[in-house]
């Protein structure tokens, strides 16, 4: 996927002879023939596929574009998804949705802008509104152990603040509950301070001394391991002078005393400004787990809310304990999509802006999660250590191992964690990423970026990046099996479902070698059998569309929060025999580069065809209606087999295997590198409209020639790359490197 920017001497000038004649540049029929589109509403501009002799496959790809582009749900922040949809959407020119009313590139770099990196360079998840950590997954909460058993994690809710969270399980579901509403407030001991009662939503407080304090009720407890951080939503007037914090004081087993040798001071604002705006309260993230001494049963908790200060009120909306929802792939997902943004785009503010957040996310993923220590990723966060949330006893009871097994990325009932292949595959990637922008840096001074103190040797990215390849080919390989296994967990204990997205994602990023690259994709098209996978041969693509995201039934490895797998048949669970539809693009490149064209062309043949089944039924939603086809489709906070739309953006992904794939196209901010592989079923391929440095680009390929239409006078001339078309219509000049200064026609031969 990726390579090193390559900067060839000599590189050639070309200037179009006639071509920039206005009425020939833009007759797209000088390349694809005028194919109605099978949706009404598309823009003219918007970009359409052509392939070859295959008109009914070019309708439907086509219609397959516009369709997710324009219904997918709105944009934002959520970080998980970001590298997807830059993936999918940065080159499409004219994509303009008209709910949204300006290019999606332009989009992007809003959201990418916006991005909260803390200081410390975890990048923040802004997935959506919960009471989990504020910066990370929105679950687990605390709640999810109060069922199981009491006094492993608390808290305490004094307004509606969000239904579907903790306030509906409080009120809705248990209303006898002793955390909700005006129950909450008994038994809390207040010293300086007195209770006003619950006023506009909230427990109001009002000082009647110097330091007021507030001590959890003497009948809850908790457990250390699973409260990792404490959170307190609440307001106070007037404002916080500067120089004083509030801190937590605790008192364990044992303990008679609060003692400032075991205190934690927080911050008045240390959470999600968007949750803030929710909830109408300033969010104080308290950090408890690094703390020596916060091991154990906690008895009780004393908040010092204003030291040194009286005459002060306060509003408390909640506080409650909090597990660590980080997920590690947020920072290499920032680092790519960044780099996705700006090689499409080369916009050099841009880069200005975020590269200094790109080098600290790299940093903390070289640092706190052990990527130059080890050469592969190992999650230290609490209760991200691999290990399942339950254990089967052998009596057939089931022990639930409170804190355990959370994930840590996309895939979020599995416990993905300490050494973490999933993670590494992404870190390997942004490795390469910064080494290519820490490259540019260097090259291009009159942009005025500084390297200064947190600049990065692009060299020495390279080679570290080397050994992660390395690493990961030895410690993640399953040698008997033929394919890489998820994680090691804590207790050194290997875990292997058949994670097909993981070992295409290997392919993908580059991190897989050649042979593991190739035995991989012989274990998906069932040229071998792994002995124990309960899927294989043609059933991993049971689903049609893609193959299935695990081979081999999984009923004892996940989070706490997922306890009863077995209750879910065997393809009824995403995550456990299911299929996400964007991930057929992986599978399609993956067979591209350790197979052939052909293989991949089948793929895409194939979905297309589904495709249009499923539209003669009625749709998505329709085609899986009660399970008819053998699962339901998840999304909207209902669980089901197969992934397509709602939350699903990145089913956007699979047209882009025409642009990455088939026509082999690598933007750099130095060049376009073009590289086809077209299968014999489909000799002829193209995609009109793509954008690439705010220039169109109308491109076709066949066995024998490459064309280029380029629609727009850049204002810098745009560096093609080809390794196979060396020359020119018209002169006797050749490549491999041209560069293209004025809108025109250009025929490229071998």
């Amino acid at each position: 996927m990726r390579s090193r920017i390559m900067w060839a001497m000599g590189v050639i000038m070309i200037v179009s002879m006639g071509w920039a004649d206005e009425s020939k540049i833009s007759d797209t029929e000088r390349l694809f023939r005028d194919i109605p589109d099978l949706l009404e509403g598309v823009p003219g501009d918007f970009p359409r596929f052509f392939l070859g002799d295959h008109e009914e496959e070019t309708q439907w790809l086509s219609r397959y574009l516009w369709y997710h582009f324009r219904n997918r749900m709105g944009y934002g922040k959520t970080l998980f998804n970001q590298e997807y949809l830059t993936t999918a959407d940065m080159w499409m020119g004219g994509a303009v949705r008209p709910d949204w009313g300006r290019p999606v590139q332009q989009i992007h770099r809003e959201m990418l802008l916006a991005i909260e990196v803390d200081e410390g360079g975890y990048v923040a998840t802004h997935q959506h509104y919960s009471h989990a950590h504020e910066q990370g997954w929105p679950f687990p909460m605390w709640i999810n152990s109060l069922t199981g058993q009491q006094g492993v994690a608390a808290g305490w809710h004094f307004q509606n603040d969000g239904p579907g969270w903790v306030w509906d399980y409080n009120l809705r579901q248990h209303p006898d509950s002793p955390f909700g509403r005006e129950k909450a407030m008994a038994g809390w001991e207040l010293e300086n301070i007195r209770s006003l009662g619950i006023v506009e939503n909230k427990w109001r407080l009002e000082s009647t001394g110097d330091s007021p304090t507030i001590t959890t009720p003497a009948n809850v407890g908790m457990d250390a391991f699973n409260a990792p951080y404490l959170q307190l939503r609440w307001t106070r007037s007037p404002a916080a002078p500067a120089g004083v914090l509030p801190y937590v004081e605790w008192k364990r087993e044992g303990d008679e005393e609060f003692s400032p040798e075991r205190r934690v001071y927080f911050r008045y604002s240390s959470g999600n400004r968007d949750y803030e705006s929710v909830s109408g309260s300033t969010h104080s993230m308290i950090t408890m787990y690094s703390h020596p001494l916060w091991q154990g049963r906690i008895k009780r908790i004393r908040i010092a809310l204003a030291p040194g200060e009286s005459n002060v009120t306060f509003s408390i909306d909640s506080f409650f304990t909090v597990y660590d929802t980080r997920h590690t792939i947020n920072n290499p997902i920032y680092i790519l999509a960044c780099w996705n943004y700006f090689r499409w785009t080369g916009d050099v503010e841009f880069l200005g802006s975020v590269v200094n957040k790109m080098r600290l996310a790299l940093r903390y993923q070289q640092t706190v999660l052990g990527g130059m220590k080890y050469n592969h990723i190992r999650n230290p966060w609490p209760g991200h250590d691999g290990l399942s949330g339950f254990t089967l006893n052998p009596d057939g009871n089931k022990q639930v191992n409170y804190g355990h097994g959370i994930g840590s990325n996309y895939w979020d009932i599995l416990p993905f964690g300490w050494d973490d292949m999933y993670a590494t595959n992404q870190y390997y990637a942004s490795t390469e990423a910064m080494a290519n922008v820490e490259e540019l840096v260097q090259r291009h001074p009159e942009w005025g970026i500084s390297r200064g103190a947190m600049g990065l040797d692009p060299e020495e990215l390279r080679l570290h990046a080397a050994k992660v390849k390395q690493t990961a080919n030895q410690k993640f390989w399953d040698q008997e099996k033929g394919r890489f296994i998820g994680c090691v967990d804590q207790d050194g204990q290997g875990h292997d479902y058949g994670f097909t997205f993981l070992n295409l994602d290997a392919i993908w990023y580059g991190i897989a070698d050649e042979e593991n690259s190739r035995a991989i994709v012989d274990w998906l098209s069932g040229k071998r059998i792994v002995a124990g996978d309960t899927s294989t041969d043609a059933d991993i693509y049971h689903w049609r569309f893609g193959p299935r995201a695990t081979t081999q039934r999984n009923i004892k490895w996940y989070g706490f929060t997922w306890t009863g797998p077995e209750t879910i048949p065997w393809g009824g669970q995403v995550q456990d025999g299911g299929a996400v539809l964007g991930f057929s693009f992986y599978d399609m490149y993956a067979r591209l580069q350790a197979k052939d064209a052909e293989s991949a062309w089948g793929r895409l043949v194939e979905i297309l065809r589904w495709e249009k089944e499923v539209w003669s039924e009625g749709g998505y939603r329709a085609y899986y209606e009660g399970g008819k086809k053998g699962t339901t489709l998840q999304g909207g906070g209902t669980a089901g087999g197969v992934g397509i739309d709602a939350e699903f953006f990145e089913s956007s992904l699979v047209p882009s295997i025409v642009v990455y794939g088939f026509l082999g196209m690598e933007p750099d901010e130095g060049r376009l590198r073009i590289m086809p592989k077209l299968p014999d079923s489909c000799p002829q391929m193209g995609v009109s409209n793509i954008l690439y440095h705010n220039v169109r680009l109308d491109v076709k390929a066949s066995k024998e020639e490459l064309i280029v239409r380029m629609a727009d006078k850049p204002l810098e001339p745009v560096c093609i790359e080809l390794e196979e078309f060396r020359q020119l219509a018209g002169s006797q000049q050749r490549g491999p490197v041209f560069t293209l200064a004025e809108p025109g026609i250009y025929h490229f031969r071998k």
